[in-house]
């Protein structure tokens, strides 16, 4: 099916949010361009080739023609050839979501599951626990890791650890302060994020 919404997050930026209810081979009909990829995995296919199927959507709503390439740097993070317009990609479960803006921006969404509980001590810091409702609150374990994912593909170079450099904290609703310190440097950030069907969505913007 076409794009379920977009929106703009700032100004700047256009965002867009993909449900995946095609099949690999319709996917590929749909998309104007080649970019290497060897994933076998079925659905792990549909979801990349659904996000570049969105991108080259969004970027003729911004009036940019096909004549674009996508590459990603060494840390993963996805390059546009496109000069002054940065990109940020996710996918979970039956959606793919992307975002384009003229300043650095990360976006993430999550499919939310009671898994998440196992692997919290791997990502949360203990301000961060402090803030659970109850040891089973996966919707705040669930709003910290989509927020930290946004917020690690915010930062141009990567490498870093969820429970040491990046810090979150309740704002407003629906809303976050980040923090990314590394170095002896700090990066705040805001991180906007809501909730759909068993999903979050996540964006982390310049403060």
């Amino acid at each position: 099916m076409p794009k379920v919404w977009h929106k703009y997050i700032k100004s700047d930026s256009l965002s867009g949010l993909w449900k995946i209810s095609e099949s690999r081979e319709e996917l590929v009909r749909l998309l104007h361009f080649t970019e290497a990829t060897q994933i076998t995995n079925d659905t792990r296919a549909r979801q990349w080739l659904a996000s570049r199927v969105l991108l080259q959507e969004l970027l003729q709503e911004l009036g940019y023609s096909d004549n674009y390439q996508l590459h990603r740097l060494a840390s993963g993070r996805p390059v546009l050839s496109i000069p002054h317009l940065h990109i940020s990609i996710s996918h979970a479960g039956d959606y793919a979501a992307v975002v384009l803006s003229k300043t650095p921006i990360g976006i993430d969404i999550e499919k939310i599951s009671p898994r998440i509980e196992r692997i919290q001590h791997k990502f949360m810091n203990e301000h961060e626990k402090e803030q659970l409702k109850g040891e089973k609150d996966i919707i705040w374990m669930h709003t910290v890791w989509s927020a930290k994912e946004a917020l690690f593909k915010y930062h141009p170079e990567g490498e870093l650890d969820f429970r040491e450099h990046l810090h979150v904290k309740i704002e407003g609703l629906g809303m976050l302060r980040g923090e990314i310190r590394k170095d002896l440097e700090t990066h705040r950030l805001q991180v906007t994020y809501e909730f759909f069907e068993e999903y979050i969505l996540a964006w982390a913007i310049p403060d």
